[in-house]
């Protein structure tokens, strides 16, 4: 099996005007935040509305772009490409509502946002391996995690840093997040609520003398987590669970991303090459807000409105899988595409 190939230019690519129309476009920008790519959009994240700007790219791209693997699954190639013009053609040019995983998707928002003049520095992430869907929330236990395999952005906008996600899929921050330590907010109605906590990358803070003489403020990291429960969660007494891990201390390179790509989506041991995953957030667009989600995960399709999660569709043939996926989230499949899962662990066996 071939590498990932050589490494790309160290500097990030960005997009040109015009591509960036058609991103306005792809994710339906409403107009009043179409602001002309260039010396204006700069002006407008530097001394206008900048804030109000990168929310609505944020929840525009989780409403429009979907969170998705097929091409580890129904694909000829089998293989993931996160170079700056391929994620233009795939998620934009192609017209096929597709988006990607989480890498892909970090990276094409990273691309937009430094193309319109936003200050972004990327990091990457780790996570938690106890939060993933099959663990039962409600019995948590010590985070667990994984190596670097996860995009996050951390954009300045007049001095201050706000977390940037778009690639998680459910359960990932919704809007941006300032980065302060244990100020809870909501991220989805009615009840889902985020915060950021700083600690030691370990279960427990350090016990022994010898052990805190090498650790010190600096060897801490930032923790995204999440809880069922809405502001009130403390006197609820439910848990917060742990999202994924990051420091704010270590800036990534586009071929640092390249690397941890190709181990997520080939390595044997990656969730990602042996489940079937795609969701988009579900838009309010009189309020403005995301107000829930829709979740293909293998051979069922959930959704998720107002706190209350639904089975809508159980899929018992490719062909009806396929179908959801135009049906659900938007997504059109060419014939080579289908027929490239065949023969797959990933294949569903119906008829």
């Amino acid at each position: 099996m071939s590498g990932p190939g050589p490494p790309s230019n160290s500097s990030w690519a960005t997009y040109t005007h015009a591509q960036l129309h058609q991103v306005y476009d792809r994710i339906k920008l409403p107009n009043k935040y179409r602001y002309e790519p260039g010396q204006f959009s700069r002006e407008v994240v530097r001394h206008r509305d900048g804030m109000g700007f990168l929310s609505a790219l944020q929840r525009h791209m989780l409403a429009s772009v979907p969170f998705e693997n097929l091409d580890m699954h129904y694909s000829q190639q089998h293989h993931i490409l996160i170079n700056a013009e391929h994620l233009f053609n795939k998620i934009v040019r192609s017209d096929s509502g597709r988006g990607g995983y989480c890498i892909e998707n970090g990276v094409f928002l990273g691309t937009v946002l430094r193309s319109l003049g936003f200050e972004v520095t990327s990091v990457g992430a780790r996570i938690n391996l106890q939060s993933h869907p099959t663990i039962d929330e409600d019995s948590p236990t010590l985070p667990s995690f994984g190596g670097w395999s996860h995009v996050v952005h951390l954009v300045t906008l007049r001095g201050e840093i706000y977390v940037v996600d778009v690639g998680f899929g459910a359960g990932g921050p919704t809007r941006p997040l300032l980065l302060e330590e244990g100020t809870p907010t909501l991220n989805l109605r009615p009840n889902e609520t985020v915060r950021l906590r700083r600690d030691y990358a370990h279960p427990e803070p350090p016990s022994t003398v010898s052990q805190t003489r090498h650790l010190n403020e600096e060897h801490k990291v930032w923790f995204l987590e999440r809880c069922l429960a809405g502001n009130d969660n403390e006197q609820l007494n439910t848990p917060w669970v742990c999202v994924y891990c990051f420091s704010d201390k270590l800036s990534f390179l586009p071929q640092d991303f390249e690397v941890m790509s190709w181990f997520a989506s080939t390595h044997r041991t990656s969730f990602f090459t042996y489940r079937v995953i795609a969701s988009r957030y579900l838009l309010d667009w009189a309020a403005e807000e995301l107000m829930g989600h829709v979740l293909l995960y293998e051979d069922r399709v959930l959704r998720m409105e107002n706190g209350e999660e639904v089975l809508v569709e159980e899929l018992r043939s490719e062909r009806q899988r396929v179908e959801a996926l135009q049906k659900w989230i938007g997504i059109s499949l060419s014939t080579a595409q289908i027929e490239g899962i065949k023969g797959t662990v990933t294949e569903i066996q119906g008829s």
